[in-house]
């Protein structure tokens, strides 16, 4: 027979929610959720995303605004659809069967607050919290972006959704800019007169050639995603355009590299005849945790109550973490054990699944105090 939280991922993991539709999920919440004395809010997100949902705040009615709170968050989205998912479960893990995402990302930390907010709550323990599902997190965290907790006097978050296992935990991360550059040449005939045009994608390549890409140090990387360009085989192309990225734990840094490729995307463009037009924005800002701050001191403590060795990491990606930091409030990015994430090789150690609840019910038990 398997536990209440394992056979409550089993069934979490076969709602399909990627981002933005993330309704099916939180219908499954809500029934989850019936009857029990939580005040189940949906913020105004859904409008300024274009989603199905806003984010979903659980309140437990012995909630009180007037005391310091703790926030425990796991997002709603999957990276991929889980419509046909078949979970495997296999002695000491769960898994799918192979041919599709299992959905550990985030239906891990869904689940286990899920089943820690509930349990918590029936049988009646205090406990100053609340319980805070986003949407869209995988689209670049729009849902924490848009999250506003000023409401409910949360001084330290706890996000469920770092793939390492129980007891690593994110003290750095980067953040990540993004940018457009659109290199402008001159349409022609590309037979009969090819020679009054200005080819864009050879400027476009051009400018690709001059700058460094891949890791640029052991804290930096840059990447071009995504090349677009040309109407036809026949015409010579007026447009080609850039999207990439800089990621850096030093905000200062990726804002120095984004003006670098600006400038040379520019002086290229220029020598070939052509312009440029070029667009950039933070997408998420970096975050580092002081090893002296209650944030930290919290994290490790909870972490040592429940018998692991805490192991703050650097990480190079990001979460609702880097969101929450940026508004002022301390945010820790919590290994859950969801192993391989997004990849249909993904699976989770039921041992990391029932460790992580104990970490969340450890985290309540301290917003006592």
């Amino acid at each position: 027979m398997n536990s209440p939280l394992v056979d409550l991922f089993l069934d979490a993991v076969k709602v399909d929610a990627v981002s933005l539709h993330e309704g099916p999920v939180v219908r499954f919440l809500r029934k989850a959720l019936a009857g029990l004395p939580i005040d189940i809010r949906e913020d105004g997100t859904a409008a300024l995303v274009g989603g199905e949902s806003g984010n979903i705040l659980c309140i437990p009615r012995s909630f009180d605004p007037a005391r310091p709170a703790f926030a425990l968050l796991a997002h709603m989205d999957t990276p991929r659809s889980t419509a046909n998912v078949r979970p495997v479960l296999d002695g000491s893990r769960i898994s799918s069967d192979g041919t599709t995402v299992l959905g550990v990302d985030n239906r891990a930390g869904f689940s286990v607050l899920l089943h820690t907010l509930a349990e918590h709550v029936r049988k009646g323990l205090p406990g100053n919290f609340i319980v805070v599902f986003t949407v869209a997190e995988e689209l670049g965290m729009y849902g924490a972006k848009h999250l506003d907790l000023s409401p409910y006097n949360v001084k330290t978050c706890f996000v469920f959704d770092c793939s390492k296992r129980p007891g690593t935990f994110i003290q750095s991360a980067v953040g990540s800019s993004l940018y457009t550059a659109t290199f402008i040449g001159k349409t022609s005939h590309a037979g009969v007169a090819p020679e009054k045009g200005i080819n864009a994608i050879k400027i476009a390549a051009h400018a690709l050639s001059a700058v460094p890409v891949g890791r640029l140090s052991p804290t930096m990387t840059s990447n071009f995603g995504i090349i677009s360009g040309g109407e036809a085989t026949n015409v010579v192309p007026d447009r080609c355009t850039v999207e990439g990225e800089v990621r850096e734990f030093d905000q200062r840094l990726t804002d120095g590299h984004v003006a670098m490729l600006r400038e040379t995307f520019s002086r290229v463009a220029g020598d070939q005849g052509g312009s440029l037009t070029f667009a950039s924005h933070v997408d998420f800002p970096p975050f580092v945790l002081d090893p002296a701050s209650d944030a930290f001191r919290l994290t490790t403590e909870t972490l040592k109550s429940v018998g692991l060795s805490p192991n703050p990491i650097s990480y190079l990606g990001g979460s609702d973490a880097n969101m929450l930091n940026a508004q002022g409030i301390p945010a820790v990015n919590l290994g859950v054990g969801a192993q391989n994430p997004h990849g249909n090789d993904e699976f989770i150690l039921l041992e990391d699944l029932a460790k992580t609840a104990e970490i969340a019910e450890a985290i309540i038990e301290r917003s006592t105090r």
